[in-house]
Parts: C-alpha cells; structure tokens; sequence
C-alpha cells in the first residue's frame, strides 16, 4: 500500500472530473456514497466481476463520516482491530481506538489497492433518484444538473450524512465564530478565547478535552448527562505493532475476541460485564470534586439506554 495520506491525493486527482454533457452513459450499478459501505460495495463488485459502476459522492473525497469528521480528537469507540474489512485487514493500527486520520488513510488505501479511482465521482450531490419500470432503469438527478441511469442503484450514504444543529433562538444572529464538529474550522484559532460547545455525547467527549487544552475559558452546555466509560488507548508499543504485522494468525484470533467481548457488551446480555460498566462509569463521574457539577453528570436512567 502506498503511504499514509498519499493515496488519498492519488485517488482525488485520478477520479472522474465533471463532464461539460449533461447526460451519462447508462451504467450497470450506481452506488451512493463513498465511505466505508459504498468502497466495500465496490470491491466486490469487482470480485465478481462487475466493472461498470460508478460511486457518487457529495464531498470532494472519500470516506464518508471519517472525510468530514476531523475535529480535534475524532476517533473511533470500536477497537480498532475489528475496525477494518474481513478481507483487508489492517494490522498496524498505531492504538487500540483508531483516530480519524488514520481511519481515512486506510480507505483510501484500500481503494488504492482495489483500482477504484476511476469509478468514483466525487463533487457530485444526488438530490433525486426515481425507477423507470417500463425501461427497467433507474434515473438519478444530481444537485448541479447532472443526470446518470443504472440498472441498479445501491444506496450506501450512511446515516451521518446531515447536520444536526440545535434549535436555540437567535443562534444565527450570534456574530462570534461558529461551527459544527462535522465542519470543523481549522482555520480559525481556540487558543486562548473564550468556547461554548453545546452537547456532552460522543464528537464531543472526544473534543471536549482537546478544546480545554487551548481555550482560556470553556462551557459546555448539556441537556442530559451521558454514560461514559474510561478509554484504555494508549499507544501500540513498536515491538506490539511488529508482533502484529508480521503475526497474522494473532490478529485474526484478537478480532475474534474483540468481537465476542464487544458484541457481548453490546447486546448488555452478560449480567457482570454491565455491572462491571456501571461501576466504571460510576467511578468517572467520582472523580468530579465539584458535588454540584459531579450531580449534574450523573445520568438518571439506567447504562445502555443511551449510546455510551
């Protein structure tokens, strides 16, 4: 695989630029969206070959959640060796919780390596997709006049696709800097002014901390409190890495564990596991010195009936 980082230029630089015709040819498959579901979709459309598909992608590159998701702090809940394809195993995660920039360089990886460059189409809004029965065909219209046809549409947009702002009076006549965590402003400083960020749940926990670091003063508001567990992810040593990459079978039997134990977790069907959780979500909240503060993070409804 090439570089880091690398195979995302490659990719943006050799995908299909906007064609002056307004029509496409009819393709076989077209997929909605570029990140982790719709690069999967088309590598094994080419192991069965299949290669008359296009991917369709809004943002000017892909990966979907993790192409707009680059806040301060972004990173993955889900241990990182289970966080890669079946067939395209990552073994060298440099944490146990991968972060979003290297999440974004191994799907272009990926791609890279599967010769998916020339397929994907980026820039490109789908506003309107309708089935035409009598022609068995799909007719899909994007945001700038664009229109394509395909015998079959495949919609992999993922669910994090919209914004999600609050519905806070006057907030568009704030004449301060604002943003989203999905649109982070990385042009514009926190060092040493004062930040407001609204919610507790999981971008911000992630970006919370990395904003205390800068800002000189920082309030969070919060509608409820959350349950939060600590985050054991300190660094792969060198010689755990090496072990890894050069021992197949160990991380096929770690995914193997890590999958048990999370779906476990997840299911919270393992009576002692929830109860280990609940007291270690417990003990965070105890660290809080501030009883006032330490009282309005304690959540008032049970572990799990909430994304932790």
């Amino acid at each position: 695989m090439v570089q880091a980082g690398q195979a995302r230029a490659m990719l943006e630089s050799q995908a299909l630029s906007r064609p002056a015709a307004r029509r496409m040819r009819r393709r076989r498959v077209l997929i909605i969206g570029a990140g982790a579901g719709g690069i999967c979709m088309a590598i094994k459309l080419l192991a069965a070959g299949h290669r008359d598909f296009l991917i369709l992608e809004k943002a000017p590159g892909l990966g979907g959640t993790w192409w707009y998701n680059r806040y301060p702090g972004a990173a993955c809940d889900v241990p990182s060796h289970l966080y890669s394809f079946s067939f395209e195993v990552k073994r060298d995660w440099s944490n146990p919780y991968a972060s979003a920039p290297e999440i974004l360089d191994y799907l272009a990886a990926c791609a890279d390596k599967y010769q998916l460059a020339a397929h994907f189409r980026f820039d490109t809004m789908v506003q309107t997709a309708r089935w035409d029965s009598d022609a068995a065909v799909w007719h899909v219209d994007g945001a700038q006049g664009e229109h394509f046809e395909a015998e079959v549409l495949i919609a992999a947009q993922g669910m994090f696709n919209e914004l999600s702002w609050p519905a806070l009076a006057g907030r568009e006549d704030f004449l301060g800097v604002s943003f989203h965590t999905a649109r982070w402003d990385h042009d514009h400083s926190l060092c040493g002014k004062r930040v407001g960020v609204v919610g507790s749940a999981a971008s911000a926990v992630q970006c919370i901390p990395e904003v205390a670091r800068e800002a000189a003063h920082l309030t969070v508001f919060q509608r409820t409190p959350n349950w939060v567990l600590p985050k054991n992810d300190a660094p792969y040593r060198p010689d755990k890495r090496d072990y890894f990459v050069h021992a197949p079978d160990a991380v096929e039997q770690n995914r193997a564990r890590l999958f048990r134990e999370f779906d476990g977790f997840q299911m919270l069907d393992d009576a002692e596991r929830y109860r280990q959780a609940v007291e270690a979500g417990l003990a965070n909240i105890a660290l809080v010195d501030d009883p006032l503060t330490r009282r309005a993070l304690t959540p008032n409804f049970s572990f799990g009936c909430k994304r932790v």
